[in-house]
């Protein structure tokens, strides 16, 4: 199946709509044609893929190599198509001060200071952590106070 560029509107779209078809020959084959760079490229196909909510071949292609942009991306991707489940595959994968603040962007602030208590600098990131629970939530306070002093 062909696809024009100039009907979807550019490269980008094309590669996006190629992938949510599940034609990923074809949008290799455009990324080899006009030379598109790996991180704009896995940075498409992770988008397009969570789009089309392909969360097992999203999984498959995180997996294939290792990933030019990081794991972040895939995070966003997930997020933005509603999928917290899938997101924290990836989420495990970044650096601690990073997972802590994807589990605070998915509103999970107990597991964001769960990961807090195991990085460098914990006290700042449990400082953010509370910051952002409102004062009157005073049960979920007391937890994230109570896995800060590890009780």
């Amino acid at each position: 199946a062909v696809v024009s560029t100039q009907s979807t509107g550019g490269l980008n779209e094309t590669v996006d709509l190629l992938v949510q078809r599940a034609l990923y020959a074809e949008a290799e084959g455009l990324r080899k044609e006009f030379k598109l760079s790996d991180r704009k490229f896995w940075w498409l196909k992770a988008r397009a893929l969570a789009k089309a909510r392909n969360w097992p071949e999203l999984e498959k292609f995180a997996k294939g190599k290792k990933s030019p942009i990081g794991y972040k991306p895939f995070v966003d991707a997930c997020i933005e198509n509603c999928n917290k489940v899938e997101a924290v595959k990836y989420v495990e994968r970044l650096p601690r001060e990073q997972q802590v603040e994807c589990y605070m962007d998915m509103d999970m602030p107990e597991k964001a200071a769960e990961t807090a208590r195991l990085a460098r600098g914990s006290e700042e990131l449990f400082e953010r952590i509370l910051s952002q629970v409102s004062a009157q939530n005073t049960g979920l306070r007391d937890k994230i106070n109570a896995i800060r002093n590890n009780v």
